[in-house]
């Protein structure tokens, strides 16, 4: 509760910006960062330690965006990604022989092809440096693959094992939006007050992550499903 309260003042401070100094301050607009950095450090003692590293990185990709950073943005959040991913993934290989896989994994890679169809349409063809269509490819795949094995992770591994069940997966898909309201207005469309949609879904998919998995690892002696005779 204590590290919600604080995430959530940090949040709304960054959008009613009390005690702004007067000129550009790159110290003052780092409180950007300050709600990744909150659930970071409540990560330590109350999350899993990959869910830990994703916030860090997480707080590493708002710094880099302070800076005017773009590829260093995309880099921070990258390694975010891989991190939720890693973690969502070994969960579900502990949950490898539920019976509904197979369906689930279908279902979860049709959900997946919609957003990077719209990406490989109409976002990554509007980009016009090379390295940068690339790193955003590469980006793409992996925000998509957050999405991916939150929901597998979701319908596949048993209840009694994750606690808040579909937060992770709301977390998952809010991330997916505010990064795609992100690069739409970058490279294709101004969205007017984008950078409002942007930053609430953002925090709103940290804070969802960071309630997705409680539970999940806290206590190291997980039950393994037991194996059909």
């Amino acid at each position: 509760m204590a590290v919600t309260v604080c995430f959530l003042l940090a949040a709304v401070w960054f959008f009613y910006p009390v005690g702004k100094p007067e000129g550009g301050s790159v110290l003052f607009a780092m409180r950007l960062a300050l709600p990744a950095i909150v659930l970071a450090v409540g990560s330590l003692w109350l999350r899993p330690k990959l869910m830990m590293m994703g916030f860090w990185f997480c707080a590493l990709g708002d710094a880099m965006g302070v800076l005017g950073s773009f590829e260093g943005q995309m880099c921070g959040f990258a390694l975010a990604h891989i991190c939720f991913i890693c973690f969502f993934g070994g969960e579900i290989r502990r949950a490898k022989e539920h019976p509904f896989m197979i369906v689930t994994i279908a279902i979860a890679s049709l959900i997946c092809l919609v957003p990077l169809g719209l990406a490989a349409c109409k976002v990554i063809p509007a980009i016009p440096d090379l390295p940068i269509r690339i790193g955003c490819s590469v980006y793409a795949l992996l925000l998509t693959g957050t999405v991916w094995t939150a929901i597998v992770r979701e319908y596949t591994v048993p209840l009694d094992r994750i606690s808040n069940p579909f937060k992770a997966v709301y977390g998952a898909v809010a991330f997916l939006v505010s990064d795609f309201v992100l690069a739409w207005n970058k490279f294709v469309e101004h969205i007017p007050h984008a950078s409002v949609y942007i930053m609430f879904t953002y925090y709103f998919a940290l804070l969802l992550l960071f309630a997705g998995v409680e539970g999940s690892e806290n206590s190291k002696s997980i039950k393994k499903i037991p194996k059909k005779v």
